[in-house]
């Protein structure tokens, strides 16, 4: 069978976003499901709120930037001082080991739009093979 393939993060997991930097960018990327599917990613983000309409998208590509989708982020409970929303991103069956998706955080509000790009970098997935690679065998009978 053919290896089974994993989106593997090709960026420090810097945990928590600190409190500093949520308030310096207003938006912050807060985790990433562990291990993402190779089918779809999801996560959440911190924004810090203030009155008015709110926007939060993700900005991805599989394709260097050639094209780019944005999906929207849908509110989740908040976390004072921060408001979270989680995201989905849907991988296509095509992504081949090697294979790149890259992302960004937008968050829009009355007070200004803003990015969290990985300090420039943008978040980056890389498909990986498996160990192993295919499905798991079967379990043992017991004894």
């Amino acid at each position: 069978p053919p290896p089974a393939l994993l989106l593997v993060p090709d960026f420090p997991d810097g945990g928590e976003p600190s409190a500093e930097r949520l308030r310096r960018q207003r938006v912050c990327l807060e985790r990433l499901g562990r291990p993402a599917a190779p089918t779809d990613v999801r996560g959440t983000v911190q924004v810090l709120g203030g009155p008015g309409p709110k926007e939060v998208t993700v900005r991805y590509t599989f394709n260097e930037w050639l094209s780019f989708v944005d999906v929207p982020a849908a509110p989740l409970p908040p976390d004072p001082p921060a408001e979270r929303y989680g995201f989905t991103l849907c991988v296509p069956p095509s992504l081949r080991e090697g294979s790149a998706l890259h992302f960004a955080i937008r968050y829009r509000s009355p007070q200004g739009e803003f990015w969290d790009n990985n300090a420039g970098r943008n978040y980056t997935l890389r498909c990986c093979g498996c160990p192993g690679g295919g499905p798991a065998p079967p379990a043992a009978a017991p004894p």
